[in-house]
């Protein structure tokens, strides 16, 4: 009896000793993985952190580059629009320029058109008055020359009446002559003393002789007449013919003067039309006054895109501490103790139990009157194990 109680004893006290080493050992593991959590905790809340640093970092600086970048197109734009004016305003005092330029230049050819025409009416006038003396000249010339026409048909006249005085004259003595020649020849006859018909004969000869020469001089002032009367004619008809001529010549020259005065007048217009040309020229030339075009449209600042903040980092939830599955010290010693009180009680039991043979063998448990520990559990017939069922679900690991 006394070893078995000193067993149960000894049973008890190995497994309350057993129950406080496992129980420190959990405790110590469960502390651990506390740890190790809560540095993994902070191990990661420092890498979330890190990252939203990072990453805000890194929207800041592709913030500042696209700041940097649309105020460079900005001003890029800026300065373009501002060369774009630059270009517009010297464009437009270019053709200010130009302008008063094409204005200096209309107007001196208006000024030069101007003198071009006075210097083409001049010519007109002096060609004009250059004619009209080449036609003054021209008539006194025809004016002259019909009244030298005139008076040497007069000249002719006189010369002609002349010439038919002096045949008559001439005719007057021939007859005068041929008269005393033939008194004479009739004195002679008779001087002769002829008598009968030699004498009559005679006379009659020195009569017809007489009458001849008389015929003949009648006959050269009847030519002298007639050449006259043929001269007058000649002279009267050519007379006739300067007068036409004089007054052919004096109709031409008239329409001379008419076509000059025509003449002068045409090119007097057509130097004013080529005058109205020139200055239609000019003035053309000037063109129209420059205006300055409307002004570009300042250009609007680029719109800047938003970037997101990175969200804020959530703190990971707390660790909660890894609590140990501990066994109560009695209780795994009384399981330790089990088997050994429950041999001793079914050995007491056992030996009071009669057997159906008479005998008092008691109840076989484990294999043994005192029972076989095994497991930590007493078997019992058809049953099941009584301190292995209660404790060991109370000594299998840890939990959080």
């Amino acid at each position: 009896m006394l070893l078995e109680l000193g067993k149960i004893a000894f049973n008890f006290a190995q497994g309350a000793f057993g129950a406080n080493a496992q129980n420190a050992a959990a405790r110590r593991e469960a502390e651990a993985r506390t740890k190790a959590a809560r540095a993994n905790r902070r191990y990661t809340m420092q890498v979330l952190r890190r990252d939203r640093k990072f990453l805000k970092e890194g929207i800041n600086i592709q913030r500042q580059n696209i700041e940097e970048e649309y105020a460079y197109r900005d001003q890029t734009a800026l300065d373009s629009w501002r060369y774009q004016m630059g270009i517009r305003a010297f464009d437009y005092n270019q053709e200010k320029r130009a302008y008063a330029l094409r204005q200096q230049t209309g107007l001196q050819q208006l000024n030069f058109n101007n003198i071009a025409l006075d210097f083409s009416l001049q010519d007109a006038a002096r060609w004009e008055q250059e004619q009209n003396l080449q036609l003054d000249f021209q008539e006194k010339s025809t004016m002259l020359e019909f009244q030298y026409a005139q008076r040497g048909v007069a000249l002719d006249f006189v010369q002609a009446d002349v010439a038919r005085q002096q045949a008559g004259a001439s005719g007057q003595i021939d007859q005068q002559l041929a008269y005393v020649q033939g008194l004479k020849q009739a004195g002679e006859a008779q001087a002769k003393g002829g008598m009968g018909v030699s004498a009559e004969k005679a006379a009659a000869a020195s009569i017809a002789e007489t009458g001849l020469l008389t015929s003949k001089i009648i006959q050269n002032v009847m030519n002298a007449e007639l050449n006259f009367g043929l001269t007058s004619s000649q002279l009267g008809q050519k007379l006739e013919q300067l007068n036409d001529t004089f007054y052919l010549s004096k109709a031409q020259l008239a329409a001379s003067r008419l076509s000059l005065g025509m003449q002068a007048t045409a090119m007097r217009r057509d130097a004013a039309i080529q005058k109205f040309q020139a200055d239609l020229n000019a003035i053309t030339s000037v063109g129209l006054a420059p205006a300055i075009p409307p002004a570009l449209p300042l250009p609007a600042n680029l719109p800047r895109p938003e970037l997101q903040t990175p969200a804020k980092v959530i703190p990971l939830p707390e660790v909660v501490p890894y609590r140990a599955a501990t066994v109560n010290p009695l209780l795994a010693g009384l399981s330790a103790a089990a088997p050994s009180i429950g041999g001793a009680v079914l050995g007491a039991v056992s030996g009071n139990i009669p057997t159906p043979d008479g005998g008092g063998t008691g109840l076989a448990v484990g294999g043994s009157a005192a029972g076989d520990y095994s497991g930590g559990a007493v078997q019992i017939p058809g049953g099941s194990s009584i301190a292995g069922n209660y404790f060991g679900s109370n000594t299998s690991g840890f939990s959080p």
